[in-house]
Formats: structure tokens, C-alpha cells, sequence
């Protein structure tokens, strides 16, 4: 007599369902990001920010702040002329740190990293106002904002179980200029808590069943 078990099959449920529930997902290529978003994000290009404050830049979903002694303020705001596209990117400068602020809550941000790296080696980690830390650069040597190549690194995360209202970055290093661009935020498509409970649900129904064959 045999006894089938759909263990397996319970395991697997249980693990698709630990990945879709994983706090944050990170990427490293715009595409991906955008793939796995979804449609409805706002790509902002900083074309039309202005700088509010000297620590506070303005944007048409938020705005972007320094905090620090260093640099900020001075080496801090809208540069024009260096950028992803347009002519226009924000900036700030390490050792300080820089804030992105949104006006409504977001689950999803990515954005293009320009400059960092090029005075030393740069470890540039993001934190989520909801707690979440990722590393967006690691012991990163870039080239000069201005050279080919100089706004490769691209830092994307989506959360995927509720939202956030900020994100900010610290640099490890000192007296290095970062500059951003073409950063897309929004909500994104993930699936409906609801639909995860009820598939849960199936879930440890179905770790209770056995089926004998003689």
C-alpha cells in the first residue's frame, strides 16, 4: 500500500506565497523594475523642480532634502546640464545624507544613481521610511558623472506589503557629489491581500488530504 502526500505541493504553495508576502524586492535594471511594477508609475525627470530652501528641493510628487553639516547646505540641489535625459538632475554630497518625500504614500521607487564613486569607493544604502534597508551601491568605483556610463547604476525596490512615504540615502564615503535622475515612483501592481488569504487558505486545506492507493 502506497500513501501520497501533497506535502510537496503544500511546500511549494507555502513558499510561492513567503516570496509574494517578502517585504521588499530590489533590482538593479530599470526594465526589470518597471516590468514587475506594473503600469501607473510617475517617472519624474526633475526637469521643472525648483529649489525650494536651501536644504529642499521641489518636485511635482514631493520633494528632495539634505541633511548634514558637510555639504548641506552649499553642495546640495538642482544641477543643470548633467543628467540621465533633459538637463536637468538633483544632487547632494557624502558624507551627508539626501531624502526623497513623497505627498502620497508609494510601494514602489527606483531611480538612477549619477557620479557616486568617483573620489573613493562608495557603499550607498537606501532606507524606506517604513524601516526597510537594501544597498544600492557596494564598494562601488563609478566613473565621472560626465563620462560615458556615468548614470549606469540604477536602484529599484518594490514593497509589497504596504507602502512607504520616503526613502534615504547614506554614503559611506566623504566629499563625493551623487546626482539622480529619471526616478519613477508609484504603486505597484501586487496581488490583492484578499486573494492571498483565500489561496492560503487552500493552501492548508490541502496539507491535510492523503490519498491511499492499495
Amino acid at each position: 500500500m502506497k500513501t501520497f502526500s501533497i506535502g510537496g505541493i503544500v511546500a511549494a504553495l507555502a513558499l510561492a506565497f513567503g516570496n509574494a508576502q517578502a517585504a521588499v524586492t530590489t533590482f538593479t535594471d530599470e526594465a526589470s523594475f518597471l516590468a514587475a511594477a506594473g503600469a501607473g508609475l510617475t517617472q519624474e525627470g526633475f526637469e521643472t523642480a525648483t529649489q525650494s530652501t536651501p536644504t529642499s528641493v521641489s518636485f511635482g510628487g514631493g520633494t528632495f532634502s539634505c541633511s548634514g553639516s558637510a555639504w548641506c547646505p552649499g553642495f546640495f540641489g538642482i544641477n543643470g546640464g548633467i543628467a540621465k535625459e533633459g538637463s536637468q538632475s538633483v544632487f547632494f554630497a557624502s558624507p551627508d545624507t539626501a531624502t526623497f518625500t513623497f505627498n502620497s504614500p508609494i510601494s514602489a521607487f527606483g531611480i538612477f544613481i549619477g557620479g557616486a564613486g568617483d573620489v573613493a569607493p562608495i557603499t550607498l544604502s537606501l532606507t524606506t521610511s517604513s524601516g526597510e534597508t537594501v544597498t544600492a551601491l557596494n564598494n562601488f568605483t563609478g566613473p565621472n558623472v560626465g563620462d560615458p556610463g556615468g548614470f549606469d547604476p540604477f536602484i529599484g525596490l518594490i514593497k509589497t506589503d504596504g507602502f512607504f512615504t520616503g526613502v534615504t540615502f547614506t554614503p559611506s564615503n566623504q566629499d563625493d557629489g551623487i546626482f539622480f535622475d529619471r526616478m519613477s515612483y508609484g504603486t505597484a501592481a501586487v496581488p490583492e491581500p484578499g486573494t492571498l488569504a483565500l489561496l492560503g487558505i487552500a493552501a492548508c486545506g490541502l496539507g491535510g488530504l492523503r490519498r491511499r492507493k492499495g
